[in-house]
């Protein structure tokens, strides 16, 4: 049986953009804290609501407003991802997300079937808070089985609004629990939604998904996600998720290759989480991924910062509107999410 491909990719960041200091500025840090802020790797993120206002919503009204900007933003990314091809012609829809607590139902899945006039016999699934693994693992994969079950196109929408989930710290006076995570979330986490079509064609410049593997450390459950504090959600972010991130993903990725006879320097081109710059350097300089063939994930991290699991839609995008890929080159995607889980999906260009 014919493998499904990816054959189009796209992603949609909100209107609101701001420079790196203007976010620090705006919390009202203490000055010594901004190192934490200048190393991360980020000149700039998007965010859904104006910066002065994130401090301002009440959990309800994060809630309340998720909904309508996680359809607007999602509806673009996918007009984006369809540059023009028929949304009739798709079968299913996978929507992921872990920062729209306010979604029970109808999911922001529905409501795009009215908005991009989808087929009111598409299958929806929804992925809920897998965190910045969802979209680029799981959701991918349930995209591949119902394309390879049914014969048609699918459609994964990863969509995540960080600046809905802030939670509030006093001026001046940041909470130090678990080495100041909520510091060190709001110096990374931005808005995005990216999409991607899986189908079945035999364009060169559309990967084969061959095979994916993933690998979960409960050692580091309480380590990486959300948690209720206060009638509010509030991030999960040890100092350890960096080194649980490299090694999960290391055991996934070497199991994939082992199992496909293939070397690290097989690898023609690597989509990896931008979680973070220690994340990615920890990852490359485990796996031993020449410094080159990490451009775009460091390019992505820079320009949006870490949008959990819209990311590696949105790395791979970049890859492959500046690449020539040739026939049977290879294409690994990493993701890391909450577990601490690691995922590692395997791609090969051809016709």
């Amino acid at each position: 049986m014919e493998k499904p491909k990816i054959i189009s990719l796209g992603y949609a960041v909100p209107q609101y953009s701001y420079g790196q200091e203007t976010i620090f500025k705006t919390l009202s840090y203490p000055r010594h804290f901004w190192r934490i802020y200048r190393d991360a790797g980020i000149q700039k993120r998007h965010f859904c609501i104006p910066l002065e206002r994130i401090r301002q919503l009440s959990f309800q009204a994060q809630q309340e407003t998720y909904r309508e900007e996680a359809v607007r933003l999602s509806k673009q990314a996918t007009i984006n991802c369809l540059d023009g091809r028929d949304p009739k012609e798709i079968g299913c829809l996978v929507y992921c997300s872990c920062t729209g607590f306010g979604d029970p139902g109808p999911t922001v899945g529905h409501y795009l079937i009215r908005e991009l006039g989808l087929r009111q016999d598409i299958l929806i699934k929804s992925i809920r808070a897998q965190g910045c693994e969802g979209g680029g693992f799981p959701g991918l994969g349930t995209a591949v089985d119902f394309t390879v079950a049914h014969q048609q196109p699918s459609l994964v929408v990863a969509c995540e609004l960080p600046s809905l989930t802030y939670y509030p710290e006093p001026d001046g006076k940041p909470d130090p629990e678990n080495d100041w995570e909520l510091l060190r979330a709001n110096a990374i986490f931005a808005d995005l939604a990216s999409a991607a079509l899986v189908g079945l064609d035999h364009d060169l410049k559309h990967p084969f998904i061959l095979d994916s593997e993933a690998f979960t450390d409960t050692a580091y459950l309480d380590d990486l996600g959300y948690t209720w504090r206060n009638g509010r959600l509030r991030v999960l972010l040890s100092k350890r998720v960096p080194v649980a991130a490299r090694d999960v993903t290391e055991k996934a990725v070497r199991k994939l290759l082992t199992r496909h006879k293939l070397e690290v320097e097989d690898i023609n081109y690597w989509v990896v989480h931008a979680a973070g710059m220690r994340v990615i350097d920890l990852i490359r300089n485990t796996l031993g991924i020449a410094e080159e063939k990490l451009k775009f994930s460091k390019e992505f991290l820079k320009n949006y910062g870490n949008t959990s699991s819209a990311t590696v839609g949105g790395v791979a995008k970049m890859l492959i509107q500046q690449v020539a890929p040739q026939y049977g080159e290879y294409l690994m995607v990493i993701t890391v999410g909450p577990g601490v889980t690691g995922g590692a999906s395997l791609l090969q260009f051809g016709d």
